[in-house]
């Protein structure tokens, strides 16, 4: 695979990926990028602003625009069938599988994937249902993203600030445990960026600040989500106290019992409920007048990702020998409100 020929594909052109695109055109040199379209009316807005994708820097800031982008549209007979050298993956977790469904052609032991997404399991899931056989699976990358990004329109994201960050690093493979060529590529590109201030990690690491994410996210979005408040309403109401604690002590107990960590020397607190409930409180400190995710989601009759945050949680729980019940409960009540609203799309 020739570095020149190499092209990126991004999957999922909300926020985080809308973003991800306009800051790789933005590079000196910058690589191929192409842009994964699902929807007819989305093909159709990109056309009619010339392909061009929009980022504006702070409220104030003037957008800037980048444009040099390729589209491929994922449905009908257009449907391209090549190989897909490198491809980012911003859909919601949710949506994983059936997103790259259309594509596992595609994809192969050549092939480099890299997940920005939140919660827990998908890999897994990616593996038990289409990559099944590890000797032609893709490589896999996966980041944690700390921008706060929200759309203005199809085309064009804001940038809420400029001191967010991006921690990415390499899910370990059975067959390698150096970073393949491939992926390096893919690695090089996200890492030289200023506008994505990605910091690599190894993976026991990046696993470590993926499970305090998940962790915050186990409390604050289901929390938000069913009781229709902002962030911050988390931290001034008292009565919500309790229901936190009890998830985060739950919490605790699965993360702490997970093979990786169980007998890894160092900080011993890594996970306690000490920790979980600083780094929440912690969060919701810094976002209190932000609308959760899930919190989004249910408001506009999407999908959640309850599924990959408490149901992870209660899965692994269980796996472990550890009965989760408030976690199960929250998950169940979640998965019962979202079925009230109409379903929504990608």
């Amino acid at each position: 695979m020739s570095g020149a020929a190499q092209k990126i594909h991004i999957l999922g052109l909300g926020s985080i990926g809308t973003f991800v695109a306009h800051s790789l055109r933005c590079l000196p040199k910058p690589p191929p990028v192409t842009l994964l379209l699902h929807r007819k009316s989305l093909y159709q807005e990109y056309a009619s602003k010339d392909g061009k994708i929009r980022l504006q820097v702070g409220e104030q800031g003037i957008p800037q625009e980048q444009h040099g982008f390729e589209f491929e549209s994922m449905n009908g007979s257009a449907a391209s069938s090549d190989p897909i050298d490198h491809l980012m993956v911003c859909v919601k977790a949710s949506a994983t599988v059936s997103s790259l469904e259309p594509l596992k052609h595609r994809l192969g032991r050549n092939s480099t994937i890299c997940f920005f997404q939140n919660g827990m399991g998908q890999i897994e899931e990616l593996n038990e249902r289409i990559f099944k056989n590890h000797s032609t699976r893709p490589d896999y990358l996966s980041g944690i993203v700390r921008h706060g990004v929200y759309m203005k329109s199809p085309t064009e994201a804001v940038l809420s600030g400029v001191n967010g960050c991006i921690e990415i690093g390499r899910v370990p493979s059975k067959d390698s445990t150096s970073t393949p060529p491939s992926s390096q590529f893919l690695l090089d590109h996200l890492l030289r960026s200023p506008a994505l201030r990605c910091t690599k990690l190894d993976w026991t690491d990046l696993l470590h600040v993926q499970l305090l994410k998940l962790a915050t996210n186990c409390v604050l979005n289901p929390l938000t989500a069913l009781l229709d408040v902002r962030n911050g309403e988390i931290k001034s109401n008292p009565a919500i106290a309790p229901l936190g604690r009890s998830l985060i002590k739950e919490i605790s107990l699965v993360l702490e019992s997970l093979s990786e960590f169980k007998n890894l020397a160092g900080d011993s607190d890594r996970f306690s409920p000490t920790t979980l409930e600083k780094v929440m409180l912690d969060t919701v400190e810094k976002t209190a007048s932000n609308s959760s995710s899930m919190r989004e989601d249910i408001l506009k009759g999407r999908a959640t990702e309850i599924e990959y945050m408490n149901g992870w949680i209660v899965d692994q729980g269980a796996k472990l020998g550890i009965h989760c019940p408030t976690n199960e409960f929250v998950t169940n009540m979640v998965l019962a409100k979202s079925r009230h609203k109409p379903s929504g799309g990608l």
